[in-house]
């Protein structure tokens, strides 16, 4: 199974435009009249270079091509969830069994 250069940056161009597109609605929640930083224009950039990556690979338009970037980032992302769910039971029983407290110490 392996996977060829143009995918792969495919996948990384849709995991920046998802992650810019998060930092869109932090800073569209967050909206008030005394917040007037340049901190916008890096998401802007990022979206702007990940779409012109995405058609550059892809030979399609800027919307299709931003969809299915975005698209294929979640699904990489939903194959992902079941190595961190591995890895948040095993830390959690670490947690469990390296512990010396009694249960009932923390509810007094």
């Amino acid at each position: 199974m392996e996977i060829d250069f143009s995918e792969f940056m495919l996948l990384v161009a849709g995991g920046v435009a998802l992650s810019a597109s998060f930092c869109f609605i932090h800073f569209a929640s967050t909206l008030n009249r005394f917040n007037r930083s340049l901190a916008l224009f890096a998401p802007i950039v990022l979206v702007c270079a990940s779409i012109y990556t995405t058609m550059m690979l892809s030979d399609t338009g800027p919307t299709s091509s931003f969809r299915d970037s975005i698209a294929s980032s979640i699904v990489a992302l939903v194959s992902l969830f079941p190595i961190f769910g591995a890895m948040l039971t095993i830390a959690l029983f670490r947690i469990t069994l390296l512990t010396n407290r009694s249960v009932g110490a923390s509810s007094q």
